[in-house]
């Protein structure tokens, strides 16, 4: 790609579209890329301030920043994204199903310090609808020489994928409601109420429910029998205070279910406890969940019926970014609470 006053450029194809802003009204390219610059373009281009431009040099192998940007898109995923694109050298990705966005943060950083080319995304396991924009790419110059591309293009692909898009598998959820006052009937229990909309939102059924008293071998024979009945996830609601009557913790463990985490650095959803038994996790939401719009259970319920391992250090680390601001309006997921790093 040579750089030349526009006058030496006449007769050449030029290497890059030429934009137009009209400041309120409109932008688009005023000469496509390819196209022969003439004299009658000279004055075109002079109205918009340019007296140099782009333009091909036949006698260097080079990729144009549309052909690069969808080649980095096809390197940065396997499947599950569609590609829109390029437009000024940007081709977006898009996610093709519903799903938990995983992305590799190291080969990330590596994409945005090679200094020719970046890749911007949205946070790390943000949940994403059909058609969502869940990450955009392009090369930094107009074009790139392809000594340097191709270089950096196979150690992407051989440290990738840098997207990954992780379907809600996990569909069949059951519910352990703990609590005297709810088994006895003295309160209304209205967990499904708060619950089932969170988990339909991801695809997913409550297909168990059970009310339980503050009996550690009832709540663990429930999470058992739930497990045998194919849950994938499992949800106990309330019981994990510190009050004498909670019991809810001691019901997960005398399961069998493995403790990964009792309490969190997340408000609301400080005594949130998470457990697997086998293979099933089982979130044990406090009393938050009935109260708040977003809490604890919002960041981890995703991760959980896609499967995703979530371990301690995951919970720990979520101390950065894990207060709720209780906005008078809250668009969550739109929001700083529950992003990590």
């Amino acid at each position: 790609m040579l750089k030349l006053s526009i006058e030496k450029a006449v007769g050449k194809p030029l290497a890059h579209d030429i934009t137009l802003i009209i400041p309120g009204k409109s932008k688009g390219p005023a000469l496509k890329k390819g196209h022969i610059l003439t004299v009658d373009d000279l004055p075109i281009l002079k109205d918009m301030g340019k007296n140099s431009v782009y333009v091909f040099d036949p006698d260097r192998g080079y990729i144009h920043e549309d052909d690069a940007a969808r080649v980095l898109a096809e390197a940065f995923q396997k499947e599950w994204f569609t590609l829109e694109g390029p437009s000024e050298g940007r081709v977006d990705l898009k996610a093709q199903i519903p799903g938990l966005i995983k992305i590799n943060l190291g080969l990330l950083t590596f994409v945005n310090q090679s200094g020719k080319m970046i890749c911007s995304t949205v946070h790390q396991n943000t949940v994403c609808s059909k058609g969502m924009t869940v990450a955009g790419t392009k090369i930094i110059p107009v074009s790139i020489e392809e000594s340097q591309f191709w270089p950096l293009v196979e150690e992407i692909r051989n440290k990738g994928p840098l997207l990954q898009l992780i379907p809600f598998s996990r569909k069949n959820v059951g519910v352990v409601t703990t609590g005297a006052e709810v088994f006895s009937g003295r309160i209304k229990d209205s967990s499904l109420d708060i619950l089932s909309p969170k988990v339909e939102s991801l695809g997913g059924k409550i297909i168990s429910h059970r009310t339980c008293p503050d009996k550690k071998e009832a709540i663990s024979e429930a999470l058992c029998q739930m497990a045998r009945d194919g849950c994938d996830v499992i949800i106990t609601t309330g019981g994990l205070s510190v009050d004498a009557d909670d019991v809810t913790l001691d019901g997960i463990i005398h399961s069998g279910a493995t403790l990964v985490s009792y309490g969190s650095p997340i408000l609301p959803g400080a005594m949130f406890a998470l457990a697997y038994l086998g293979d099933v996790p089982i979130l044990g939401t406090p009393a938050a969940v009935f109260y708040f719009k977003a809490t604890v259970l919002d960041i981890f319920l995703p991760r959980a019926m896609s499967g995703d391992m979530i371990t301690r250090q995951d919970i720990v680390g979520l101390g950065h970014g894990g207060l709720c601001l209780m906005c008078s309006e809250c668009l969550y997921p739109v929001c700083p609470f529950g992003k990590g790093e």
